[in-house]
């Protein structure tokens, strides 16, 4: 199967992550900088999610997603929702809250789960690319991307020395 790429004006559309680990403050970062409205509801965020919640970069709810659905679900509507906390329960719990709402979903470790997966991006300036690995190929799109963000940036300089 083959995934369809479409860029989208993120800006002001909400965002809900369940869980604050690694997997989560990686869409948190690329979320943020496409300027998504996050809300993060997770038992143990990471300390670099709670330093961005004292920044007022996003809403942090903490606790497990079990305990804290209702408070978390009170700033729905969400067009995107990730679980990504590593709990099957809380994520199966977030998976059909997003699915009720009418959100797009992404669980973390599950393909079969998702309704879009995450591409590796190579962004320098006004330019934006998006490498998939149809949801496999991870490390390979990684080296993709980086090799592409290094292409962009050669271009990037001779059109400065150029204009």
């Amino acid at each position: 199967m083959a995934y369809f790429p479409l860029f989208m004006d993120m800006s002001r559309q909400r965002v809900l992550i369940v869980g604050g680990g690694s997997v989560a403050l990686r869409r948190i970062r690329v979320l943020e900088e496409f300027g998504a409205e996050i809300v993060v509801a997770a038992k143990d965020a990471g300390e670099e999610i709670v330093r961005m919640a004292a920044e007022g970069r996003l809403a942090l709810i903490q606790g497990a997603y079990q305990d804290c659905r209702a408070q978390a679900l009170g700033k729905a509507p969400f067009f995107l929702v990730l679980a990504a906390s590593g709990d099957e329960e809380a994520d199966a719990m977030a998976e059909a809250d997003g699915r009720g709402m009418g959100a797009l979903v992404n669980v973390a470790g599950d393909r079969s789960r998702c309704d879009f997966y995450f591409p590796a991006i190579a962004k320098k300036g006004d330019i934006t690319v998006g490498i998939t690995g149809q949801g496999r190929e991870h490390a390979g799109t990684a080296k993709a991307a980086q090799a592409v963000r290094e292409l962009l940036e050669r271009l990037q300089e001779e059109r400065n020395i150029e204009g």
